[in-house]
Protein backbone atom coordinates (compact mmCIF):
# COMPACT_ATOMS: atom_id res chain seq x y z
CA UNK A 1 0.00 0.00 0.00
CA UNK A 2 1.35 3.23 -1.49
CA UNK A 3 1.03 6.17 1.42
CA UNK A 4 1.45 9.65 0.33
CA UNK A 5 2.36 12.62 2.95
CA UNK A 6 2.38 16.01 2.89
CA UNK A 7 4.11 19.32 4.55
CA UNK A 8 2.12 22.74 4.56
CA UNK A 9 4.62 25.17 4.04
CA UNK A 10 3.59 28.67 4.52
CA UNK A 11 5.98 31.28 2.41
CA UNK A 12 6.69 35.20 3.18
CA UNK A 13 8.27 36.31 -0.30
CA UNK A 14 9.14 39.97 -0.36
CA UNK A 15 8.06 42.48 -2.54
CA UNK A 16 10.70 41.44 -5.59
CA UNK A 17 9.83 37.65 -4.61
CA UNK A 18 6.29 38.00 -4.97
CA UNK A 19 6.73 40.47 -8.23
CA UNK A 20 8.42 37.36 -9.95
CA UNK A 21 6.21 35.18 -8.31
CA UNK A 22 2.77 37.04 -10.15
CA UNK A 23 4.90 37.54 -13.70
CA UNK A 24 5.20 33.54 -13.29
CA UNK A 25 1.74 33.14 -12.61
CA UNK A 26 0.56 35.27 -15.14
CA UNK A 27 2.80 34.23 -17.91
CA UNK A 28 2.65 30.64 -17.24
CA UNK A 29 -1.62 31.34 -17.58
CA UNK A 30 -0.69 33.19 -20.59
CA UNK A 31 0.74 30.46 -23.01
CA UNK A 32 -1.38 27.86 -21.53
CA UNK A 33 -4.37 30.29 -22.81
CA UNK A 34 -2.45 30.96 -26.25
CA UNK A 35 -1.36 27.21 -26.67
CA UNK A 36 -5.10 25.69 -26.09
CA UNK A 37 -6.36 28.61 -28.47
CA UNK A 38 -4.43 27.67 -30.94
CA UNK A 39 -5.12 23.79 -30.40
CA UNK A 40 -8.90 24.54 -30.79
CA UNK A 41 -8.67 26.55 -33.99
CA UNK A 42 -6.09 23.88 -35.38
CA UNK A 43 -8.65 21.15 -34.39
CA UNK A 44 -10.96 23.58 -36.16
CA UNK A 45 -9.67 23.70 -39.39
CA UNK A 46 -8.80 19.80 -39.56
CA UNK A 47 -11.33 18.21 -38.26
CA UNK A 48 -12.35 16.19 -40.90
CA UNK A 49 -8.82 14.99 -41.54
CA UNK A 50 -7.45 13.15 -38.61
CA UNK A 51 -3.98 12.34 -40.37
CA UNK A 52 -3.27 16.06 -40.72
CA UNK A 53 -4.84 16.77 -37.75
CA UNK A 54 -2.11 13.73 -36.38
CA UNK A 55 0.62 15.43 -38.17
CA UNK A 56 0.06 18.91 -37.18
CA UNK A 57 3.42 20.43 -35.76
CA UNK A 58 2.38 22.96 -32.44
CA UNK A 59 3.69 26.05 -31.71
CA UNK A 60 6.73 25.64 -28.36
CA UNK A 61 6.99 28.05 -25.58
CA UNK A 62 10.45 28.92 -27.40
CA UNK A 63 8.24 30.34 -30.50
CA UNK A 64 5.82 31.94 -28.03
CA UNK A 65 9.04 33.88 -26.62
CA UNK A 66 10.14 35.13 -29.44
CA UNK A 67 6.57 36.66 -30.24
CA UNK A 68 6.35 37.89 -26.79
CA UNK A 69 8.93 39.21 -25.56
CA UNK A 70 7.82 39.62 -21.67
CA UNK A 71 7.34 35.83 -21.95
CA UNK A 72 11.53 36.23 -21.40
CA UNK A 73 11.51 36.91 -17.77
CA UNK A 74 10.37 34.42 -16.35
CA UNK A 75 11.80 30.62 -15.32
CA UNK A 76 11.56 28.81 -18.56
CA UNK A 77 10.72 25.58 -17.08
CA UNK A 78 7.43 26.60 -15.86
CA UNK A 79 6.55 27.81 -18.83
CA UNK A 80 7.06 24.25 -20.64
CA UNK A 81 5.39 22.88 -17.54
CA UNK A 82 2.06 24.45 -19.15
CA UNK A 83 3.37 22.70 -23.01
CA UNK A 84 3.45 19.42 -20.58
CA UNK A 85 0.06 19.91 -18.95
CA UNK A 86 -1.87 21.00 -22.05
CA UNK A 87 -0.52 17.31 -24.01
CA UNK A 88 -2.22 15.06 -21.02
Amino acid sequence: MKLNRAIKIRLYPNQAQEKMLNKTFGSCRFIYNKMLEERIKVYEELKGDSQALYDHRYKTEKEYKEKFEFLKEVDAKALQSEWRHLKS
